[in-house]
């Protein structure tokens, strides 16, 4: 049976550092800066080389249950993978000549943390609850705080809640990532919370997460002291929906929405640009 397109643009990666640029550009708008060039070079590119890495460094036993087409279809594609971990890694070289040295200092403390769930032997999903905070977490700082330091700003109060809810809204989306292979985890012996939990209370955990997200969300449009920011609260509204129609489990059909309403922050940098 012929894999369809889109499951195989997104086993590519292709579309990571598109999303990258376009939560980059949100977050630069929202906080009122300007888009960096080599930051956002370094960002997608970095973003990228992460998921390549993770596709070739850290394969276990459950992906052989769980996804036996990815990890065959990524087998049979390894010089896309060299090809794609070369040009990364020259596009990373370059962005590096023009940054601040507190920008690269940061990212660099980022990229090792980046580099925790892609080393071999390093089971971050035995941690509970350590493997989606790491990539929320990685995701919010580094297109909150870098945007800021590569400024030339200290960071302030704005950052901070932009950040926090960032991580509250990106949260749900790792977290129910591993709902789809829980029957291969719990073969392997890995305890995600998508192990441990019910689907219900997965599910009321990130639409709590959400609901956190709108509340830290409007205290920073309120300091922002810009309504037509707003806008960006919607792609809370549309997660909620996603996961509204998700009601007895999530699939790999939701999750790719999800993973394109990453890229939600874009209209909200073209609205305030």
């Amino acid at each position: 049976m012929p894999i369809p397109f889109w499951r195989r643009l997104f086993w590519s990666g292709l579309h990571i550092p598109l999303l990258a640029v376009a939560l980059l550009a949100g977050n630069a708008a929202l906080l009122q800066l300007s888009l960096s060039k080599p930051l956002v070079v370094l960002e997608a590119s970095g973003a990228w080389i992460v998921y390549l890495l993770d596709r070739s460094l850290a394969v276990g036993p459950e992906d052989y249950l769980n996804r036996p087409g990815r990890v065959s279809w990524w087998r049979a594609h390894r010089t896309l993978q060299r090809g794609g971990l070369a040009l990364g890694a020259l596009l990373a070289g370059w962005a590096t000549l023009h940054l601040r040295p507190v920008t690269l200092m940061a990212g660099a403390g980022l990229g090792l943390v980046g580099m925790l769930y892609v080393l071999p032997g390093v089971r971050l999903k035995q941690w509970g609850l350590s493997k989606p905070l790491l990539i929320a977490g990685a995701w919010s700082l580094g297109t909150t705080l870098l945007p800021v330091l590569e400024a030339g700003q200290a960071p302030g109060a704005a950052l901070w809640l932009l950040a926090s809810y960032r991580l509250l809204w990106l949260l749900p989306n790792p977290l129910l990532a591993d709902w789809p292979d829980r029957v291969g985890d719990r073969a392997a012996g890995v305890r995600t919370p998508a192990v441990r939990w019910l689907y219900g209370t997965l599910r009321r955990v990130a639409l709590g997460l959400l609901l956190g997200a709108l509340a830290v969300g409007l205290i920073f449009m309120a300091h922002l002291k810009r309504p037509e920011a707003a806008v960006d609260l919607l792609g809370v509204l549309l997660v909620g929906m996603v996961l509204g129609a998700a009601r007895h489990g999530i699939t790999d059909g939701h999750l790719a929405l999800l993973d394109l309403l990453v890229a939600w922050p874009a209209v909200t940098g073209w609205i305030l640009g």
